[in-house]
C-alpha cells in the first residue's frame, strides 16, 4: 500500500470538516475524490501532504515514496524562473542519474558476490530511472509543456508574471516531469481547453503511480480513475467506493 487514513477528524470552530475519514491507496491505484462544495476535500489532500494538521488519526505513506501535490492555487518562491522550476522538479532524475554513475564506478572494481550485489542495484536504479523517463529528459520536458499548452512561455521568465491559468498549467507540467509515485491532484482540469484535457487524460492513463484525484468532472474521472469515494455532506465521512465505470 502507498497511502493509508485512519480516522482523520478535522475541525474549524465548532464546524466539523472531516469526521472519521478512513481508506487506502494502494500501488497502481486510481482513486476518485467526490463530494459537494466545502465537504473538505481538498483539505484532505492538505492533511496527506502535511500542508494541513488533522485533530485527530493518522496518515502513513510507504517508505521510500516520493508524493505530488497539485494545489488549487500554485506559488513558488519570488523570483524563480521557469527554467529553475524546470531543474527542481527534475531533482529527483538527477539524483538517481548520478547513483547510475556512481554505480557504475562501482561495477568497475567490484568481483564475485559484491559484483553480483552492485549489478541487481544498478538494474534497479535504472529501471527506475526508465519509468521516471531520464532517458529522454529534454523530451519529456518538451512533450509535457506542449501539452499543457504552456511551451511557448520563455523558460527565462519568472513565474510570478505569469496569468493565473499559466501558473496552474506550468505547476501542473512540473508536478508530472518529477514523476512522483503518488499524484494527488485538486482539481487538475481548472484552466485546460478540450485540447489539453484530452492531452491530460491520455497522459494520466499511462502514468503508473497511484492518485488520488479530486473534480468535479466526472467524465474525467472516468477516463482516469478506477474507482470513486465520496465525502458524505452530512456525516463529513466516506459514503461509499465504487467502480469509476459505475458513475
Amino acid at each position: 500500500m502507498f497511502i493509508t487514513i485512519s480516522g482523520i477528524r478535522k475541525t474549524y470552530g465548532i464546524k466539523p470538516v472531516l469526521d472519521g475519514v478512513s481508506f487506502t491507496l494502494n500501488e497502481g491505484e486510481r482513486i476518485g475524490l467526490v463530494g459537494a462544495n466545502g465537504v473538505g476535500k481538498s483539505t484532505l489532500l492538505k492533511i496527506i501532504t502535511g500542508e494541513v494538521e488533522a485533530d485527530s488519526g493518522t496518515v502513513m505513506l510507504s517508505a521510500g515514496r516520493r508524493l505530488g501535490y497539485l494545489a488549487q492555487t500554485i506559488s513558488y518562491s519570488e523570483g524563480k524562473t521557469l527554467a529553475d522550476l524546470i531543474a527542481e522538479s527534475l531533482d529527483a532524475v538527477y539524483a538517481l542519474e548520478r547513483r547510475l554513475r556512481e554505480l557504475e564506478l562501482e561495477m568497475s572494481r567490484a568481483e564475485g558476490d559484491a559484483l553480483d550485489g552492485v549489478l541487481a542495484a544498478y538494474g534497479d536504479a535504472s529501471d527506475q530511472f526508465e519509468r521516471m523517463g531520464g532517458y529522454e529528459l529534454d523530451h519529456r520536458v518538451d512533450t509535457v509543456f506542449a501539452g499543457l499548452g504552456v511551451d511557448r512561455l520563455e523558460r527565462d521568465r519568472p513565474f510570478v508574471t505569469l496569468s493565473g491559468g499559466e501558473k496552474t498549467r506550468v505547476g501542473l507540467a512540473l508536478l508530472l516531469l518529477g514523476a512522483p509515485d503518488v499524484l494527488l491532484l485538486d482539481e487538475p482540469t481548472n484552466h485546460l481547453d478540450f485540447a489539453m484535457l484530452e492531452w491530460l487524460e491520455a497522459y494520466l492513463s499511462r502514468y503508473r503511480g497511484a492518485m488520488l484525484v479530486v473534480s468535479h468532472d466526472r467524465q474525467f474521472l472516468n477516463r482516469t480513475v478506477n474507482a470513486i469515494i465520496e465525502i458524505d455532506e452530512h456525516k463529513r465521512c466516506l459514503l461509499y467506493t465504487s467502480d469509476a465505470a459505475d458513475e
